[in-house]
Protein backbone atom coordinates (compact mmCIF):
# COMPACT_ATOMS: atom_id res chain seq x y z
CA UNK A 1 0.00 0.00 0.00
CA UNK A 2 1.46 3.37 -1.01
CA UNK A 3 1.73 6.17 1.50
CA UNK A 4 -1.12 8.06 -0.17
CA UNK A 5 -3.31 4.96 -0.15
CA UNK A 6 -2.55 4.52 3.54
CA UNK A 7 -3.58 8.11 4.24
CA UNK A 8 -6.82 7.60 2.28
CA UNK A 9 -7.50 4.38 4.21
CA UNK A 10 -6.91 6.25 7.49
CA UNK A 11 -9.34 8.98 6.52
CA UNK A 12 -11.99 6.38 5.62
CA UNK A 13 -11.60 4.74 9.06
CA UNK A 14 -11.89 8.13 10.75
CA UNK A 15 -15.05 8.95 8.80
CA UNK A 16 -16.60 5.63 9.83
CA UNK A 17 -15.82 6.47 13.52
CA UNK A 18 -14.04 3.11 14.05
CA UNK A 19 -10.99 4.86 15.55
CA UNK A 20 -12.81 7.01 18.09
CA UNK A 21 -13.50 6.28 21.77
CA UNK A 22 -17.19 5.59 22.35
CA UNK A 23 -17.16 7.78 25.49
CA UNK A 24 -14.84 10.80 25.02
CA UNK A 25 -15.17 10.77 21.19
CA UNK A 26 -11.42 11.35 20.85
CA UNK A 27 -9.06 9.13 18.83
CA UNK A 28 -8.41 5.93 20.73
CA UNK A 29 -5.17 5.57 22.67
CA UNK A 30 -3.73 2.15 23.54
CA UNK A 31 -4.45 0.06 25.43
CA UNK A 32 -7.85 -0.09 23.75
CA UNK A 33 -10.60 -1.93 25.59
CA UNK A 34 -13.67 -3.40 23.86
CA UNK A 35 -16.50 -2.97 26.38
CA UNK A 36 -19.74 -4.97 26.32
CA UNK A 37 -22.69 -2.96 24.87
CA UNK A 38 -20.48 0.18 24.66
CA UNK A 39 -17.79 -0.42 22.05
CA UNK A 40 -14.11 0.56 21.90
CA UNK A 41 -13.04 2.67 24.85
CA UNK A 42 -9.69 4.18 25.79
CA UNK A 43 -8.30 3.07 29.15
CA UNK A 44 -8.65 6.55 30.70
CA UNK A 45 -12.39 6.60 30.08
CA UNK A 46 -12.68 3.02 31.30
CA UNK A 47 -11.13 3.93 34.66
CA UNK A 48 -12.89 7.27 35.11
CA UNK A 49 -16.46 6.30 34.20
CA UNK A 50 -19.09 3.85 35.44
CA UNK A 51 -18.40 1.26 32.74
CA UNK A 52 -15.71 -0.46 34.81
CA UNK A 53 -18.29 -3.01 36.00
CA UNK A 54 -19.05 -4.14 32.45
CA UNK A 55 -17.21 -6.96 30.77
CA UNK A 56 -14.28 -5.80 28.66
CA UNK A 57 -11.31 -7.18 26.76
CA UNK A 58 -8.22 -5.75 25.14
CA UNK A 59 -8.72 -5.01 21.44
CA UNK A 60 -5.14 -5.79 20.37
CA UNK A 61 -6.13 -6.19 16.70
CA UNK A 62 -7.30 -2.57 16.50
CA UNK A 63 -4.12 -1.48 18.29
CA UNK A 64 -2.05 -3.19 15.60
CA UNK A 65 -3.99 -1.36 12.91
CA UNK A 66 -3.49 1.96 14.71
CA UNK A 67 0.27 1.39 14.88
CA UNK A 68 0.41 1.50 11.07
CA UNK A 69 -1.55 4.72 10.65
CA UNK A 70 -0.58 8.36 10.59
CA UNK A 71 -3.38 10.22 12.31
CA UNK A 72 -4.32 13.87 11.84
CA UNK A 73 -4.07 16.36 14.69
CA UNK A 74 -7.43 17.10 16.31
CA UNK A 75 -6.77 20.80 15.63
CA UNK A 76 -6.88 20.17 11.87
CA UNK A 77 -9.89 22.43 11.46
CA UNK A 78 -7.88 25.27 13.09
CA UNK A 79 -5.08 24.92 10.55
CA UNK A 80 -2.76 22.15 11.75
CA UNK A 81 -1.76 19.82 8.89
CA UNK A 82 0.45 17.54 11.00
CA UNK A 83 -0.07 13.75 10.96
CA UNK A 84 1.58 11.50 13.55
CA UNK A 85 1.68 7.91 14.67
CA UNK A 86 -0.58 7.33 17.64
CA UNK A 87 2.49 7.03 19.90
CA UNK A 88 3.45 10.64 19.14
CA UNK A 89 0.00 12.10 18.58
CA UNK A 90 -0.75 12.94 22.21
CA UNK A 91 2.50 14.86 22.73
CA UNK A 92 2.02 16.77 19.47
CA UNK A 93 -1.56 17.77 20.33
CA UNK A 94 -0.54 18.95 23.78
CA UNK A 95 2.18 21.05 22.17
CA UNK A 96 0.34 22.07 19.00
CA UNK A 97 0.52 25.77 18.23
CA UNK A 98 -3.11 25.61 17.06
CA UNK A 99 -4.23 24.17 20.37
CA UNK A 100 -6.52 26.27 22.53
CA UNK A 101 -4.31 27.26 25.48
CA UNK A 102 -5.48 27.90 29.03
CA UNK A 103 -3.79 30.78 30.87
CA UNK A 104 -1.45 29.40 33.60
CA UNK A 105 -2.71 32.18 35.90
CA UNK A 106 -5.97 30.23 36.17
CA UNK A 107 -4.72 28.45 39.30
CA UNK A 108 -3.22 31.65 40.73
CA UNK A 109 -5.90 34.26 40.10
CA UNK A 110 -8.72 32.39 38.33
CA UNK A 111 -8.04 33.89 34.88
CA UNK A 112 -10.46 32.33 32.36
CA UNK A 113 -8.60 33.29 29.17
CA UNK A 114 -8.28 30.65 26.46
CA UNK A 115 -6.69 31.14 23.09
CA UNK A 116 -3.83 30.49 20.71
CA UNK A 117 -0.23 30.31 21.89
CA UNK A 118 0.45 33.08 19.35
CA UNK A 119 -1.76 35.45 21.38
CA UNK A 120 -0.62 34.29 24.81
CA UNK A 121 2.25 36.74 25.39
CA UNK A 122 0.10 39.77 24.52
CA UNK A 123 -2.68 38.54 26.81
CA UNK A 124 -0.25 38.03 29.70
CA UNK A 125 1.36 41.48 29.35
CA UNK A 126 -2.03 43.22 29.15
CA UNK A 127 -3.84 41.32 31.91
CA UNK A 128 -1.04 40.19 34.26
CA UNK A 129 1.49 43.01 34.02
CA UNK A 130 2.47 42.67 37.69
CA UNK A 131 3.72 39.15 36.87
CA UNK A 132 6.07 40.33 34.11
CA UNK A 133 9.81 40.61 34.85
CA UNK A 134 12.12 42.46 32.48
CA UNK A 135 15.75 41.44 32.14
CA UNK A 136 18.80 43.36 33.33
CA UNK A 137 21.91 42.16 31.47
CA UNK A 138 20.31 38.72 30.96
CA UNK A 139 19.44 38.52 34.68
CA UNK A 140 15.99 38.21 36.25
CA UNK A 141 15.44 38.97 39.93
CA UNK A 142 12.51 37.41 41.76
CA UNK A 143 11.69 37.31 45.45
CA UNK A 144 9.50 34.38 46.50
CA UNK A 145 8.09 33.11 49.76
CA UNK A 146 8.69 29.51 50.80
CA UNK A 147 4.96 29.23 51.49
CA UNK A 148 3.76 30.28 48.00
CA UNK A 149 2.01 27.38 46.28
CA UNK A 150 2.19 28.60 42.67
CA UNK A 151 4.36 31.26 41.03
CA UNK A 152 3.92 32.24 37.37
CA UNK A 153 6.12 34.92 35.76
CA UNK A 154 6.75 36.09 32.21
CA UNK A 155 10.48 36.72 31.64
CA UNK A 156 11.05 39.31 28.92
CA UNK A 157 14.43 39.76 27.25
CA UNK A 158 15.28 41.92 24.23
CA UNK A 159 14.63 39.20 21.63
CA UNK A 160 13.28 36.31 23.67
CA UNK A 161 10.40 35.72 26.08
CA UNK A 162 10.10 32.82 28.51
CA UNK A 163 7.64 31.57 31.09
CA UNK A 164 8.71 30.65 34.64
CA UNK A 165 6.50 28.34 36.68
CA UNK A 166 7.27 27.39 40.30
CA UNK A 167 5.21 24.99 42.37
CA UNK A 168 5.51 24.29 46.09
CA UNK A 169 4.87 20.64 47.00
CA UNK A 170 4.46 20.73 50.78
CA UNK A 171 3.89 16.98 50.95
CA UNK A 172 7.31 16.29 49.43
CA UNK A 173 8.86 19.38 51.07
CA UNK A 174 10.16 20.42 47.65
CA UNK A 175 9.85 23.35 45.28
CA UNK A 176 9.70 22.45 41.57
CA UNK A 177 10.20 24.89 38.75
CA UNK A 178 10.59 25.03 34.97
CA UNK A 179 11.40 27.75 32.44
CA UNK A 180 9.70 27.30 29.09
CA UNK A 181 9.92 28.88 25.67
CA UNK A 182 6.81 30.65 24.42
CA UNK A 183 7.36 29.39 20.90
CA UNK A 184 7.06 25.84 19.59
CA UNK A 185 10.40 26.03 17.78
CA UNK A 186 12.20 26.37 21.13
CA UNK A 187 15.96 25.95 21.32
CA UNK A 188 16.80 23.01 23.60
CA UNK A 189 20.40 24.26 23.87
CA UNK A 190 19.43 27.38 25.80
CA UNK A 191 20.53 27.01 29.41
CA UNK A 192 19.96 28.95 32.59
CA UNK A 193 21.42 29.00 36.09
CA UNK A 194 19.72 30.19 39.27
CA UNK A 195 21.20 31.44 42.52
CA UNK A 196 18.80 31.15 45.44
CA UNK A 197 19.94 33.60 48.14
CA UNK A 198 18.61 34.42 51.60
CA UNK A 199 19.73 36.55 54.52
CA UNK A 200 23.00 34.64 54.92
CA UNK A 201 26.05 34.77 52.65
CA UNK A 202 25.34 31.22 51.47
CA UNK A 203 23.28 30.32 48.43
CA UNK A 204 22.01 27.31 46.50
CA UNK A 205 22.77 27.15 42.79
CA UNK A 206 20.70 25.17 40.28
CA UNK A 207 20.77 24.97 36.49
CA UNK A 208 18.83 23.36 33.68
CA UNK A 209 17.66 23.86 30.06
CA UNK A 210 14.75 25.78 28.58
CA UNK A 211 11.79 23.46 27.97
CA UNK A 212 9.09 23.33 25.29
CA UNK A 213 6.05 25.60 25.46
CA UNK A 214 4.02 22.46 26.21
CA UNK A 215 4.95 22.72 29.89
CA UNK A 216 3.47 26.21 30.24
CA UNK A 217 -0.15 25.17 30.14
CA UNK A 218 -0.34 21.81 31.95
CA UNK A 219 0.61 20.75 35.48
CA UNK A 220 4.36 20.76 36.15
CA UNK A 221 5.93 17.40 35.35
CA UNK A 222 8.05 16.87 38.46
CA UNK A 223 10.15 14.24 36.70
CA UNK A 224 11.70 16.84 34.38
CA UNK A 225 11.46 19.95 36.62
CA UNK A 226 14.27 21.35 38.75
CA UNK A 227 13.67 20.52 42.39
CA UNK A 228 14.97 22.27 45.54
CA UNK A 229 14.68 21.08 49.11
CA UNK A 230 12.65 23.54 51.21
CA UNK A 231 14.64 22.81 54.38
CA UNK A 232 17.86 23.76 52.57
CA UNK A 233 16.25 27.04 51.48
CA UNK A 234 15.11 27.73 55.06
CA UNK A 235 18.73 27.49 56.24
CA UNK A 236 19.89 30.21 53.86
CA UNK A 237 16.74 32.29 54.38
CA UNK A 238 17.41 32.34 58.16
CA UNK A 239 15.02 34.73 59.94
CA UNK A 240 12.56 35.24 57.07
CA UNK A 241 10.88 32.88 54.63
CA UNK A 242 11.84 35.01 51.62
CA UNK A 243 14.32 33.87 48.98
CA UNK A 244 15.85 36.05 46.25
CA UNK A 245 16.13 34.05 43.03
CA UNK A 246 18.58 35.36 40.43
CA UNK A 247 18.01 33.77 37.01
CA UNK A 248 20.74 34.02 34.37
CA UNK A 249 19.78 32.76 30.92
CA UNK A 250 22.51 31.72 28.49
CA UNK A 251 21.51 31.63 24.87
CA UNK A 252 23.07 29.15 22.46
CA UNK A 253 25.64 31.61 21.10
CA UNK A 254 26.95 32.35 24.61
CA UNK A 255 27.27 28.81 25.97
CA UNK A 256 30.92 28.28 25.02
CA UNK A 257 33.16 29.17 27.93
CA UNK A 258 35.95 31.64 27.26
CA UNK A 259 39.46 30.92 28.46
CA UNK A 260 39.02 33.52 31.23
CA UNK A 261 35.87 31.74 32.46
CA UNK A 262 37.70 28.40 32.54
CA UNK A 263 40.63 29.87 34.48
CA UNK A 264 38.36 31.75 36.91
CA UNK A 265 37.01 28.44 38.21
CA UNK A 266 40.39 27.90 39.87
CA UNK A 267 40.16 31.27 41.64
CA UNK A 268 36.81 30.65 43.36
CA UNK A 269 37.09 31.15 47.12
CA UNK A 270 35.72 28.02 48.91
CA UNK A 271 34.01 30.19 51.54
CA UNK A 272 32.34 33.19 49.86
CA UNK A 273 32.41 31.72 46.28
CA UNK A 274 33.75 35.02 44.92
CA UNK A 275 36.89 35.09 42.80
CA UNK A 276 40.15 35.55 44.71
CA UNK A 277 42.32 38.58 43.99
CA UNK A 278 45.71 39.43 45.53
CA UNK A 279 46.55 39.02 48.33
CA UNK A 280 45.59 35.32 48.30
CA UNK A 281 46.29 33.34 51.47
CA UNK A 282 46.70 29.61 52.00
CA UNK A 283 46.58 27.21 54.94
CA UNK A 284 49.48 24.96 55.96
CA UNK A 285 48.12 22.24 53.65
CA UNK A 286 48.02 24.56 50.63
CA UNK A 287 44.30 25.41 50.33
CA UNK A 288 43.73 28.99 49.22
CA UNK A 289 41.08 31.54 50.13
CA UNK A 290 40.50 35.25 49.63
CA UNK A 291 41.81 38.07 51.81
CA UNK A 292 38.28 38.98 52.98
CA UNK A 293 37.48 35.51 54.34
CA UNK A 294 40.90 34.80 55.85
CA UNK A 295 40.56 37.16 58.91
CA UNK A 296 37.17 35.64 59.78
CA UNK A 297 38.41 32.03 60.03
CA UNK A 298 40.55 30.24 62.56
CA UNK A 299 40.89 27.02 60.57
CA UNK A 300 40.83 26.05 56.92
CA UNK A 301 37.28 25.18 55.83
CA UNK A 302 38.61 22.46 53.52
CA UNK A 303 41.01 20.48 55.75
CA UNK A 304 40.63 22.16 59.18
CA UNK A 305 44.38 22.85 59.43
CA UNK A 306 45.60 26.13 60.91
CA UNK A 307 46.52 29.32 59.10
CA UNK A 308 49.72 31.28 59.14
CA UNK A 309 50.48 34.36 57.09
CA UNK A 310 51.47 32.31 54.04
CA UNK A 311 50.61 33.83 50.68
CA UNK A 312 49.99 31.83 47.51
CA UNK A 313 52.31 33.86 45.31
CA UNK A 314 52.07 31.41 42.41
CA UNK A 315 48.29 31.85 42.21
CA UNK A 316 48.66 35.61 42.65
CA UNK A 317 51.06 35.68 39.71
CA UNK A 318 48.48 34.05 37.46
CA UNK A 319 45.97 36.83 38.19
CA UNK A 320 47.98 39.30 36.08
CA UNK A 321 46.47 37.96 32.85
CA UNK A 322 42.95 37.28 34.15
CA UNK A 323 39.95 39.50 33.44
CA UNK A 324 37.66 39.46 36.49
CA UNK A 325 33.91 40.04 36.42
CA UNK A 326 32.61 42.60 38.89
CA UNK A 327 31.75 41.04 42.25
CA UNK A 328 28.22 42.36 41.70
CA UNK A 329 27.70 40.54 38.37
CA UNK A 330 24.87 38.56 39.96
CA UNK A 331 23.09 41.87 40.48
CA UNK A 332 23.38 42.83 36.83
CA UNK A 333 26.80 44.48 36.42
CA UNK A 334 28.54 43.46 33.19
CA UNK A 335 31.89 45.17 33.93
CA UNK A 336 35.10 43.12 33.62
CA UNK A 337 38.71 44.13 34.20
CA UNK A 338 42.06 43.27 35.71
CA UNK A 339 42.24 42.60 39.46
CA UNK A 340 43.32 46.17 40.27
CA UNK A 341 40.91 47.84 37.85
CA UNK A 342 37.92 45.77 38.95
CA UNK A 343 38.60 46.53 42.63
CA UNK A 344 38.48 50.23 41.86
CA UNK A 345 35.28 49.76 39.86
CA UNK A 346 33.61 47.70 42.63
CA UNK A 347 34.09 50.51 45.14
CA UNK A 348 31.78 52.70 43.05
CA UNK A 349 29.71 50.10 41.19
CA UNK A 350 26.12 51.23 40.72
CA UNK A 351 24.95 47.65 41.38
CA UNK A 352 26.63 47.44 44.78
CA UNK A 353 24.00 46.49 47.39
CA UNK A 354 23.29 48.82 50.30
CA UNK A 355 21.22 48.48 53.44
CA UNK A 356 19.46 51.47 54.94
CA UNK A 357 21.87 53.02 57.51
CA UNK A 358 19.13 53.56 60.07
CA UNK A 359 18.94 50.54 62.45
CA UNK A 360 15.14 50.39 62.62
CA UNK A 361 14.77 50.14 58.82
CA UNK A 362 15.23 46.95 56.76
CA UNK A 363 15.17 48.50 53.28
CA UNK A 364 17.92 47.54 50.84
CA UNK A 365 18.88 48.09 47.21
CA UNK A 366 21.56 49.63 45.02
CA UNK A 367 22.99 53.12 45.58
CA UNK A 368 20.28 55.01 43.70
CA UNK A 369 17.47 53.06 45.34
CA UNK A 370 18.80 53.69 48.85
CA UNK A 371 19.45 57.39 48.17
CA UNK A 372 15.84 57.81 46.99
CA UNK A 373 14.66 55.80 50.00
CA UNK A 374 16.60 58.04 52.41
CA UNK A 375 15.26 61.23 50.83
CA UNK A 376 11.65 59.99 50.76
CA UNK A 377 11.42 58.16 54.09
CA UNK A 378 14.13 59.68 56.35
CA UNK A 379 14.16 63.25 55.01
CA UNK A 380 14.36 64.76 58.54
CA UNK A 381 17.71 63.06 59.09
CA UNK A 382 19.29 63.32 55.62
CA UNK A 383 21.60 66.03 54.28
CA UNK A 384 21.59 65.82 50.49
CA UNK A 385 24.62 67.12 48.54
CA UNK A 386 26.17 67.73 51.92
CA UNK A 387 29.87 68.12 51.00
CA UNK A 388 29.74 71.68 52.33
CA UNK A 389 28.43 70.33 55.63
CA UNK A 390 25.63 71.28 57.99
CA UNK A 391 25.21 72.94 61.36
CA UNK A 392 23.33 71.46 64.32
CA UNK A 393 23.14 71.76 68.09
CA UNK A 394 22.32 69.73 71.20
CA UNK A 395 21.70 70.42 74.89
CA UNK A 396 24.77 69.69 76.99
CA UNK A 397 23.02 69.15 80.32
CA UNK A 398 20.64 66.36 79.21
CA UNK A 399 21.67 63.65 81.67
CA UNK A 400 19.03 61.23 80.35
CA UNK A 401 20.94 60.74 77.09
CA UNK A 402 24.20 59.56 78.69
CA UNK A 403 25.49 56.25 77.29
CA UNK A 404 23.00 56.49 74.44
CA UNK A 405 23.14 57.45 70.80
CA UNK A 406 21.30 60.77 70.71
CA UNK A 407 21.62 61.65 67.04
CA UNK A 408 22.01 59.90 63.68
CA UNK A 409 22.17 61.58 60.31
CA UNK A 410 23.03 60.57 56.76
CA UNK A 411 25.04 62.83 54.51
CA UNK A 412 24.98 62.23 50.75
CA UNK A 413 28.08 63.67 49.09
CA UNK A 414 30.75 62.73 46.53
CA UNK A 415 28.36 60.03 45.23
CA UNK A 416 28.72 58.25 48.59
CA UNK A 417 26.52 57.86 51.65
CA UNK A 418 27.97 58.81 55.05
CA UNK A 419 26.49 58.09 58.45
CA UNK A 420 27.13 60.47 61.36
CA UNK A 421 26.48 59.03 64.81
CA UNK A 422 26.65 61.03 68.06
CA UNK A 423 26.79 59.56 71.55
CA UNK A 424 27.10 61.01 75.05
CA UNK A 425 28.97 59.33 77.88
CA UNK A 426 29.65 60.62 81.37
CA UNK A 427 32.70 62.73 80.49
CA UNK A 428 32.73 62.98 76.69
CA UNK A 429 30.68 63.61 73.59
CA UNK A 430 31.57 61.12 70.84
CA UNK A 431 31.12 61.77 67.11
CA UNK A 432 31.86 59.21 64.38
CA UNK A 433 31.46 59.21 60.60
CA UNK A 434 31.24 56.03 58.51
CA UNK A 435 31.22 55.45 54.78
CA UNK A 436 28.14 53.31 54.06
CA UNK A 437 28.92 50.34 51.81
CA UNK A 438 32.63 50.99 52.26
CA UNK A 439 33.95 47.49 51.52
CA UNK A 440 36.70 47.63 48.88
CA UNK A 441 36.36 51.40 48.52
CA UNK A 442 39.37 52.98 46.85
CA UNK A 443 38.72 56.52 48.12
CA UNK A 444 39.60 58.14 51.43
CA UNK A 445 37.41 60.72 53.15
CA UNK A 446 37.89 62.84 56.25
CA UNK A 447 35.28 64.47 58.43
CA UNK A 448 35.64 67.65 60.42
CA UNK A 449 33.63 68.70 63.44
CA UNK A 450 33.85 72.38 64.50
CA UNK A 451 32.34 73.32 67.86
CA UNK A 452 31.28 76.99 67.68
CA UNK A 453 30.86 79.46 70.53
CA UNK A 454 27.71 81.28 69.38
CA UNK A 455 28.56 84.26 71.60
CA UNK A 456 31.79 84.70 69.63
CA UNK A 457 31.46 82.71 66.35
CA UNK A 458 35.14 83.19 65.54
CA UNK A 459 35.93 80.98 68.55
CA UNK A 460 35.96 77.37 67.38
CA UNK A 461 37.16 73.99 68.58
CA UNK A 462 38.03 71.89 65.51
CA UNK A 463 38.72 68.16 65.31
CA UNK A 464 39.38 66.15 62.12
CA UNK A 465 39.64 62.41 61.52
CA UNK A 466 39.28 59.80 58.78
CA UNK A 467 35.82 58.50 57.91
CA UNK A 468 35.61 54.90 59.08
CA UNK A 469 34.34 51.79 57.39
CA UNK A 470 31.02 50.48 58.69
CA UNK A 471 31.50 48.60 61.95
CA UNK A 472 29.65 47.69 65.18
CA UNK A 473 29.01 50.68 67.44
CA UNK A 474 31.10 49.29 70.31
CA UNK A 475 34.12 49.39 67.97
CA UNK A 476 33.09 52.61 66.27
CA UNK A 477 33.20 54.72 69.43
CA UNK A 478 36.72 53.54 70.26
CA UNK A 479 38.04 55.19 67.07
CA UNK A 480 36.04 58.40 66.77
CA UNK A 481 36.42 62.08 67.66
CA UNK A 482 35.93 62.76 71.40
CA UNK A 483 35.11 66.15 72.95
CA UNK A 484 35.43 66.41 76.77
CA UNK A 485 32.19 67.69 78.28
CA UNK A 486 34.20 70.07 80.46
CA UNK A 487 35.63 71.74 77.34
CA UNK A 488 32.26 71.80 75.55
CA UNK A 489 30.71 73.65 78.48
CA UNK A 490 32.98 76.65 77.77
CA UNK A 491 31.59 76.77 74.22
CA UNK A 492 27.93 76.33 75.17
CA UNK A 493 25.40 79.14 75.02
CA UNK A 494 22.30 78.86 77.18
CA UNK A 495 23.19 75.19 77.66
CA UNK A 496 23.29 74.51 73.89
CA UNK A 497 26.38 73.31 72.03
CA UNK A 498 26.48 74.19 68.31
CA UNK A 499 28.72 72.35 65.87
CA UNK A 500 29.39 72.30 62.14
CA UNK A 501 30.04 69.00 60.36
CA UNK A 502 31.78 68.73 56.95
CA UNK A 503 33.19 65.93 54.77
CA UNK A 504 35.91 66.22 52.19
CA UNK A 505 37.67 63.81 49.88
CA UNK A 506 41.35 63.37 50.61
Amino acid sequence: MTEQSLLNFTDELLESNWLYCAICKDILKPPIMLVETIGNVCTTCLEETEVTNLKSMNNSALENVLSLLKLPCKFKLKGCMERCSYGKLSFHQNNCKFRTKICPMQKVSGCEWEGSSLDFADHFKQCHGDHVINFENDLFFLQTSLTERNVVKLLVMKQHTYMLRMQNNLEKNKIFYVICSLTDDYNSFCEYAVKHKGASDNYIKTKSKILSSYFIYDDIDESIAVEIDINALKQIAQVSDTITNIFKIKLEDSLTETMDEKILHFFECPVCKNFMKPPIYQCHSGHSLCNLCRPRLEKCPTCRSTFGNTRNYSLEGLTVGVMYPCIYHDSGCAEIGSASDILKHESECSYKPYSCPFPSCNSSGNHDIIVNHLINFHFDSVIYNGASGFTDSFRLDQNNIYNKVFDRKCVIAYNHIFKLTCKRVAEHCLMAAEVVGSQNTSKTFVYEVSVIDMRRPEKKLIRTDYCLNEMPEEELFKKCIMFPNSVLSSYSHHGMVTFNFTIREK
